[in-house]
């Protein structure tokens, strides 16, 4: 999908906010209070048991994406997502039900798979989206990714954990006065480090939400961003162990809330678009089923109407025109039934020209916009105006040629020309029972119709939509 004004300023919208957020909660915990930070083991249990819930079903609907669509980004982010997932389970929430005291372990195995995250998710943003061959052994293969790399942690830390600092006091309480770098050197390397994969990871996630107008990816980016401003309160007020909540705990629980907005509206979107192909389906049946049975009939009438060679305005020359008027309707309810999903306009507005238009033999050129994405009740409206235009061009001008066009600036404009006698005398504003449906139509949706003299000796018809 390609890029919008719209999508951009949205997603800059919900970047600047997160930075608005996270930079409010950083300079709050410069004031000289203790209010932001809060004594409670059962609150740290809570938070990384919400983190490891929310990044588990992110990186299941990830996976999903990557599934409908292969590309090796959505892979890398299902992955990393998995990854800090079983980090948080494994390294966090066990250790701290489990073990009284905490020591260098349940320190460092959570900052190294942490960091790992970050790492993979500041990568997948800035990949390249390239198709995955053979996705199902991908994901195999990730799978067990994610596993050696969470054993290896385990193993590496645990062998090294009576050599590794415990990196901070678990019962160290906050300063007043405000940050404190208390924790160990290395500790706080890694929390620069990983604010820096985060922000590398927010760039990444707006450029390509930008590129794609793709929702889920400017949630993400808000969420780095956020994790960058957690990153920065870890810093300043080290709390990886410690029996304190502070304020890089909220923000870290805010960034994994972010993703699972993010998810949640993705979902709703899944919803959405099965509902609407549940429609689309319905309505291509319905499609073949007037196709193969009333245009057809019609189409018989219409044939032995014309072997009775009508003339003038016998009874067979009247069924003859009735039979035509009601197979270019039914034409056109199969026309629209059938209109695939997420159509543009300029097909909709293409397909009526065309149709009457070899109808009746005479040239049409189109001038269409093209990738206008309109609701249905648009796509039936003007369809259905250019077809009556096209046709009366015909019909009551004598026309030959017609010149659709169709663009969009402030408002959305179709225009229709023919090279006919232009206007009749008797009704030069065009008050026909024709041109009274097409208005009706048009005002329905907020718009106006307006018929005057073309450029080409013709009649020229003017729709304006908002």
């Amino acid at each position: 999908m390609a890029g919008t004004p719209k999508a951009g300023l949205a997603t800059n919208r919900a970047v600047a906010l997160a930075v608005a957020a996270g930079l409010a909660v950083t300079l709050v915990t410069f004031l000289p209070v203790t209010g932001f930070a809060y004594q409670s083991s059962t609150t740290h249990v809570a938070i990384e048991t919400a983190a490891t819930l929310i990044a588990l079903l992110v990186a299941v609907l990830l996976v999903g994406r990557f599934v409908r669509a292969p590309m090796e980004p959505d892979l890398v982010l299902a992955a990393s997502l998995l990854l800090l997932a079983l980090t948080n389970l494994c390294f966090s929430v066990i250790p701290w039900v489990a073990d009284d005291e905490l020591g260098s372990f349940d320190t460092w195995a959570p900052i190294f798979g942490r960091l790992i995250g970050a790492a993979g998710i500041a990568v997948g943003a800035l990949m390249a989206p390239r198709p995955v061959w053979q996705p199902r052994r991908a994901l195999l293969q990730a799978s067990w990714a994610v596993g050696a790399i969470l054993v290896a942690i385990g193993l590496a830390t645990a062998a090294l954990a009576p050599h590794l600092p415990v990196g901070i006091d678990p019962g160290v309480p906050p300063d007043p006065s405000g940050p404190a770098l208390v924790g160990e050197p290395s500790v706080l390397a890694i929390q620069v480090v990983a604010m820096v994969l985060y922000a590398i990871a927010a760039f990444g996630f707006a450029r390509r939400a930008k590129r794609t107008a793709d929702e889920l990816m400017t949630w993400l980016a808000a969420a780095a961003t956020i994790a960058v401003f957690s990153r920065l309160n870890y810093f300043l007020f080290p709390s990886g162990n410690s029996e304190w909540v502070y304020a890089g705990d909220l923000l870290r629980l805010a960034f994994y809330a972010v993703i699972l907005i993010g998810a949640l509206r993705e979902i709703t979107a899944y919803q959405r678009e099965l509902s609407e192909l549940a429609v689309h389906r319905e309505r291509r049946r319905i499609a073949r089923e007037l196709h193969d049975g009333i245009a057809q009939e019609l189409a018989f009438i219409r044939s032995q109407a014309y072997r009775l060679r009508p003339e003038g305005d016998d009874p067979a020359s009247n069924i003859m025109k009735a039979a035509e008027r009601a197979l270019d309707e039914s034409r056109h309810a199969i026309a629209t039934l059938a209109r695939p999903v997420n159509a543009s306009l300029d097909v909709s507005v293409a397909q009526a020209a065309e149709e009457v238009a070899a109808r009746d033999g005479i040239d049409v050129g189109l001038h269409l916009e093209p990738g206008l994405q309109v609701p249905d009740a648009v796509h039936d409206a003007l369809g259905r105006i250019v077809r009556e235009a096209v046709g009366n061009a015909v019909r009551h001008g004598g026309a030959d040629s017609v010149e659709v066009t169709l663009a969009r600036s402030s408002q959305l404009q179709l225009v229709v020309e023919d090279n006919g006698v232009g206007l009749r005398c008797e009704q030069p504003n065009g008050t026909g029972f024709g041109l009274v449906s097409m208005r009706e139509r048009a005002e329905a949706l907020g718009g106006t119709v307006e018929l005057c003299s073309g450029t080409r000796c013709g009649a020229r018809l003017e729709v304006r939509l908002p």
